[in-house]
């Protein structure tokens, strides 16, 4: 009959220090697996993005253009920002404007209640706004009535994301001109959109803002960010762990004492 390996053993303590060392090292070792695990999980799970226009601590107004050249050509362009800004979890206000200019959500509205108007820039829906707004454009308009919302709102500090091809009517130049002149002396900052703008326009507005915005060219859709991406090097890392956690089972597991053997 074969025997199970031993070791010849004379005193039970002189084993004890060595025992606690293998019980912390057990104990380390699972508690990083477990680290590892709830790391994964936070990393893996849903999560709203904050997109960089969107600046921390101020109430944001989008003010999203509609006049032809931007609704259409570039509908899929909007889609996508849109999205981005109801993946953000910031609550907002909306503004949608052409020649003329209308509040759509109030300031501090759920970036929730921008998901149903992604389906008009899908192409699957036609543009309930083509009949109200012309194939002009007036962006002191836009910034005017977002000026208004956050006033209005006692917002203290606010900021405007305006999304446009930045194809400005040359009789708002003058009207232009006093709305970015307000925002300066209310230090509300102007993050602009421009979606495949020409260059001439963007650098006009660049110049245009100076301190108080930026101008952000969007051309070509992104990958668009869900905050799923799959954390790569710490599943790597968890699996080192769980081998690392059964070798230490397998070579370091409790001794099993076996019963006096009796003679005959």
């Amino acid at each position: 009959m074969s025997r199970r390996p031993s070791i010849p053993l004379s005193s039970v303590t002189a084993l004890s220090r060595s025992a606690w060392w293998t019980l912390l090292l057990r104990a380390g070792l699972a508690a990083v697996l477990v680290a590892g695990l709830v790391g994964a999980f936070m990393l893996t799970r849903h999560h709203r993005r904050t997109d960089a226009f969107l600046e921390s601590g101020r109430s944001p107004v989008i003010a999203l253009d509609l006049s032809w050249s931007v609704s259409y050509a570039n509908s899929k362009l909007i889609e996508q920002t849109l999205r981005d800004f109801a993946d953000s979890g910031r609550r907002l206000g909306l503004v949608l404007f052409s020649d003329t200019a209308y509040e759509a959500l109030p300031v501090g509205t759920s970036p929730d209640a921008l998901r149903p108007f992604l389906r008009f820039f899908a192409g699957s829906q036609q543009n309930p706004w083509a009949a109200t707004f012309s194939a002009g454009t007036r962006i002191s308009a836009a910034l005017d009535l977002a000026h208004s919302m956050l006033r209005q709102a006692h917002v203290e500090k606010g900021s405007v994301v305006l999304i446009s091809d930045l194809d400005d009517s040359p009789n708002d130049e003058v009207d232009l001109a006093r709305s970015l002149v307000t925002y300066q002396q209310d230090a509300i900052p102007i993050r602009m959109i421009a979606v495949n703008p020409v260059p001439q326009d963007a650098q006009f507005f660049r110049d245009a803002l100076g301190s108080g915005g930026s101008v952000t060219t969007l051309r070509t859709l992104r990958k668009v960010d869900t905050g799923r991406s799959f954390p790569t090097l710490l599943v790597a890392l968890i699996a080192l762990f769980v081998l690392l956690l059964a070798l230490n089972e397998h070579l370091l597991g409790r001794l099993v004492w076996g019963g006096r053997r009796r003679t005959a």
